[in-house]
């Protein structure tokens, strides 16, 4: 595996999707999964096209860095986008632009609901995103972290798994994630809630240990979480009930 420069910043191939005859009521982000991620799996398109046309809100999506038209090295051919690194730094790039153009396309916006959403290894780039300070108009954000990968994420992330794992329960808890960034101060943003869905078959060995120590961490009273019976890390016929547990979550705020 390759060691190329996953710093580096590339042009990913994206989809900025707006809600049909209407202004957007929000910006909504959806990362990819793992192994040729990309904007149109179906746990990424269907939560897309649900927060677009039911909340109304601005949703943007990207391909993973080698995948369709989107450059750079992949995640076989260079070990800074195995362990998340590119994820990450893609994600925080995403995440900026896209709300610098909403504020220029919305520029009397205020209160602007924000979601910053993932699936699989997509959900860890999203827990270690935080939205920068320099754009007040925007409410705390909702995280959304479809298939968290528990048990995966040592592979995946390796040596940071850890840091990881510490950026999703810094959120519930206000502290405690030390790749923070400088601007906050030490202490976490305030956030609206954090959702985390993993399918039945996919909690397997870590998922109870690390969903118990997660609650027990919410001091905050942000999280909710789900298991979905029967479904896997693919979610096949059961990506719907994706959809179901996120409305039946946003149901609980104001809308």
């Amino acid at each position: 595996m390759g060691q190329g420069p996953s710093h580096d910043e590339v042009q990913l191939e994206t989809r900025v999707e707006d809600p049909k005859d209407a202004s957007p009521k929000g910006l909504a982000l959806v990362a990819h999964g793992r192994l040729g991620g990309n904007f149109d799996q179906p746990p990424v398109r269907l939560l897309a096209e649900y927060l677009r046309d039911v909340r109304q809100l601005r949703v943007v999506t990207w391909n993973a860095r080698g995948i369709g038209n989107s450059g750079g090295g992949n995640e076989w051919t260079n070990f800074g986008v195995w362990i998340g690194d590119a994820g990450i730094l893609d994600y925080d790039r995403m995440l900026r632009e896209s709300m610098a153009k909403y504020v220029d396309d919305f520029p009397n916006a205020q209160g602007v609901e924000l979601f910053l959403c993932g699936y699989s290894a997509g959900a860890v780039f999203a827990g270690c995103t935080r939205p920068p300070l320099s754009f007040p108009q925007f409410a705390p954000a909702h995280y959304i972290l479809i298939s968290y990968p528990v048990d995966l994420n040592p592979l995946i992330g390796l040596h940071k798994s850890g840091s990881y794992y510490r950026s999703v329960e810094a959120l519930v808890q206000g502290h405690g994630w030390e790749n923070l960034p400088a601007e906050f101060h030490g202490k976490e943003p305030n956030v609206t809630g954090v959702l985390t869905v993993t399918g039945e078959w996919e909690a397997v060995l870590f998922y109870g240990m690390w969903t118990s120590i997660l609650g027990g961490k919410n001091s905050r009273n942000v999280l909710t979480q789900v298991s979905v019976p029967g479904a896997t890390h693919a979610w096949d016929d059961k990506a719907p009930r994706i959809v179901e547990e996120v409305d039946k979550w946003l149901r609980n705020f104001p809308s």
